[in-house]
């Protein structure tokens, strides 16, 4: 009952985030901007859009192959179909629910192919941590071309509203520490009685989870994995800068105001389910930044993110009729002998 309550408060949350961003980035369009702001959405060039899908869908494609090689040194293989359909569907959870995504995807491995849960969630937490490190290589990759411009955005849109937020309110940032420490403390005092519990009730899903995430160190192609996570993120970035000949206006920005936005936006998306508000705001306020006029702006986001849901909504349901059907008599996850 508490993990069901947990859970939908984190759904609300989530949501309610989602919902008010979209809120203050619609509130912010000037009156005079609304009109002009439609005929951005008319005149876009959709045929970059529906580039940027199939760009974004190749990203997906790239994440299945690299699952499959963090499988193959656990003794498990998997088609690509089903890599593939269970991407996809864990894509389309996490519009619904924040984080679910994972554990669905993990589920239907567990589900079509015999995969210990614990198994496949491991590997895909293993992925999630080296997604988040190359972030890391994306924002030094950013900084080492756009310092000035970088500074300028995390000093205006990060440091300031941070600065804003805390002024004067250093009394509940003692609060904070000293509940940490207390929290420390506790964990310390039960570390015997929590390692007990772990050993009884969670000892094999916690073993099959560590393994999933050692994956990674029994690669039979290290090199290729590495190509492949980075031809991930190139997807990602390629699916965002063919978006900017949408509009003339933004065609001028080039490669490196590019690193910027994909950088925030990014972050965006990790806020709300789906990114949804989130991504929409950052982005919007990172073009006027670069002094890209307000309809435009506001357009682009959600032209871009609009695109990408479509994409995996309708590629995500395809895979999710089609996944029982491929393997009614066959059994496609199965252990290597």
């Amino acid at each position: 009952m508490k993990k069901k309550a947990g859970s939908a408060t984190q759904i609300i949350v989530f949501t309610a985030i989602g919902v008010a961003l979209v809120w203050l980035s619609i509130h912010n369009i000037p009156d005079d901007s609304v009109a002009q702001t439609r005929e951005a959405f008319t005149k876009a060039n959709y045929g970059m859009v529906f580039l940027s899908m199939l760009l974004g869908i190749s990203a997906h494609v790239v994440r299945a192959w690299r699952w499959n090689a963090l499988l193959h040194p656990l003794g498990y293989k998997i088609s690509f179909y089903n890599a593939f359909s269970a991407v996809m569907i864990g894509y389309v959870v996490n519009y619904a629910i924040p984080r679910a995504g994972e554990l669905s995807r993990c589920g239907v491995a567990s589900r079509y192919g015999k995969i210990p849960f614990s198994i496949a969630l491991g590997t895909v937490i293993t992925e999630r941590i080296i997604d988040v490190l190359l972030l890391f290589v994306l924002f030094f990759f950013t900084l080492a071309f756009q310092f000035k411009e970088l500074l300028g955005l995390t000093q205006k849109y990060l440091i300031a509203p941070l600065k804003d937020s805390f002024a004067g309110k250093s009394e509940y940032l003692l609060v904070f520490a000293g509940l940490l420490f207390v929290l420390v403390l506790l964990i310390y005092w039960l570390r015997k009685k929590i390692k007990s519990l772990l050993g009884r009730k969670l000892g094999k899903f916690a073993a099959n989870f560590f393994e999933g995430l050692k994956s990674v160190k029994g690669l039979k192609h290290p090199g290729r994995f590495i190509l492949e996570s980075t031809l991930i993120w190139v997807c990602y970035f390629l699916s965002l800068y063919v978006c900017f000949w949408c509009f003339p206006e933004m065609s001028g920005l080039g490669l490196k105001s590019a690193l910027s936005v994909l950088l925030f936006g990014t972050i965006g998306v990790m806020v709300s389910p789906g990114g949804i508000g989130a991504y929409q705001f950052i982005t919007t306020q990172v073009l006027l930044f670069y002094a890209i006029s307000i309809p435009i702006a506001n357009a682009f986001p959600w032209i871009v993110w609009g695109a990408q849901l479509i994409a995996i909504v309708v590629i995500g349901a395809i895979c999710f009729i089609l996944l029982p059907i491929l393997n009614r008599n066959q059994n496609e996850f199965s252990k290597n002998q």
